[in-house]
């Protein structure tokens, strides 16, 4: 299991609550097929159909209208998914519509905001995790798709559109190398968010300088539904 699926999958262990619960772009259903084992009525979709399916499968292109009815799911995963997808709003309105409420949906992305990505990016004029030339593997057709990168900021806009609270946020792992540089960008973060007086932008601004954001490697979004 792969570092941010691991760390997702100990948060949801330890939830005491289960209920119907839906992996989005779920690949092979291994993520759904742990989480099963655990007492989750877990299923997946993806919309490619893998060879071997370890969970219940339904194929759907994300891209589209979600075949889920109406308030089906008390927990949604998607885990490092977005950037393959091409309609983010769409997918956020429909991710809404599934979940029923006080629903969560976790999402696991590759924070392209944090320092590292952010000085790589200034050196090569693109990020990182989604370099422009790609070596395509046999079996993963996804690895064909453009990428479409998604930051954070983005998904709290997203997130807040639709009706969602952002809860916690985590990181699979930090990167302390840039810690020296992460101390003075809170330090004048704090002086700068001293002078806003809107509750919900220096919220927002104290998660952009939050250790998560700043050091973290991939991100953990978990949001309720309001």
């Amino acid at each position: 299991m792969k570092e941010t699926h691991a760390k997702v999958f100990n948060i949801l262990k330890a939830n005491q609550t289960r209920g119907m619960l839906l992996d989005v772009a779920g690949g092979d259903g291994g993520f759904a097929s742990r989480l099963r084992e655990t007492g989750y009525s877990a299923i997946f979709c993806d919309m490619y159909r893998p060879e071997r399916i370890h969970a219940p499968f339904v194929q759907a292109d994300m891209n589209s209208a979600i075949p889920f009815k109406t308030n089906s799911f008390h927990t949604v995963t998607c885990m490092e998914s977005l950037q393959y997808l091409e309609n983010h709003k769409l997918l956020f309105r429909e991710l809404t519509g599934i979940l029923k409420k006080d629903g969560r949906l976790f999402i696991a992305m590759p924070n392209i905001l944090n320092l590292s990505s952010r000085l790589y990016f200034l050196n090569r004029g693109y990020f990182k995790y989604f370099k422009p030339f790609k070596r395509n593997k046999e079996g993963r057709e996804w690895d064909r798709i453009i990428y479409s990168p998604i930051s954070f900021v983005e998904v709290f806009q997203l997130l807040d559109l639709n009706g969602f609270r952002i809860e916690t946020l985590y990181a699979s792992r930090y990167r302390y190398r840039e810690w020296p540089l992460f101390l003075i960008y809170t330090a004048l973060n704090r002086l700068l968010s001293a002078f806003k007086r809107d509750e919900r932008e220096g919220m927002f601004s104290r998660l952009l300088a939050s250790k998560e954001i700043l050091l973290g490697d991939h991100i953990i979004i978990i949001a309720k539904k309001n």
